[in-house]
């Protein structure tokens, strides 16, 4: 039987010695423990089942498949989501997102707030969870991620409302009734589909690709938005940086 630390030590030689917080999360994520316990009996036996366990992790990991979907979650405003190849993984760019949505919020009782094109909940989830009192809705076109997104507000306890639908069809019984939609579009243009790294490659095209200029998503959102926004309601988006 191996331990802890060899299995360690096999599987930085098999990604590089600047992924060890990744190959210790994965490990940890096999044996069902923490980093601190996991570092301080790196010398305790492994099962057999456990270690193949975590050798097939690394190959697929070696394989770009991203670090979240493997461990099956992924850190988002102090939340830990779910996340499958089914939705694009949160990230930090997105919770400054959220941060400015809430903070337009703030003084807003009992506000109505949309996400389009939600993907994993994230944003929407986000948003019900510190602004307790909001009223909040999401959308996206795929039935799997919706899933997601449902399975992340239970998980959270928070009271989504979800719908299925393109952009902001879904939602037109809210017709001047929202306070902010927000939302992270697919933004990525055609030429810079082609540049992007492995592991991003492997998340939902459908949720990254945005048209030729990656504005196709904006126009159509911006086109559509004014009829449901109360007067004086905001639009907060993320966009890529050119």
């Amino acid at each position: 039987m191996m331990n802890s630390r060899d299995l360690l030590q096999w599987a930085l030689h098999e990604v590089g010695g600047d992924k060890r917080l990744e190959v210790e999360l994965l490990l940890c994520h096999v044996l069902h423990t923490s980093r601190a316990l996991l570092l301080a009996h790196d010398r305790d036996e492994i099962e057999a089942e456990q270690a193949e366990a975590f050798r097939q992790l690394i190959i697929r990991y070696r394989g770009q498949e991203p670090l979240q979907y493997l461990l099956g979650t992924a850190s988002f405003m102090g939340l830990e989501l779910l996340v499958t190849p089914a939705v694009l993984i949160p990230r930090f760019d997105t919770e400054r997102l959220v941060e400015k949505a809430l903070q337009l919020l703030e003084q807003i009782r009992q506000p109505t707030v949309l996400d389009v094109c939600t993907g994993s909940g994230a944003i929407a989830v986000a948003i019900s969870h510190y602004k307790k009192d909001a009223a909040v809705y999401a959308g996206d076109l795929s039935g799997d991620a919706l899933e997601i997104a449902r399975r992340n507000d239970q998980r959270c306890g928070t009271s989504v409302q979800f719908r299925q639908g393109n952009l902001l069809e879904p939602f037109a019984d809210l017709r001047g009734q929202v306070d902010l939609v927000a939302s992270n579009p697919p933004y990525i243009t055609t030429q810079e589909m082609g540049q992007l790294p492995g592991d991003v490659l492997q998340e939902p095209r459908m949720a990254l690709w945005g048209g030729d200029d990656g504005l196709y998503f904006y126009r159509k959102i911006v086109a559509a938005v004014m009829e449901l926004l109360k007067p004086g309601g905001w639009m907060v988006f993320e966009v890529g940086c050119q």
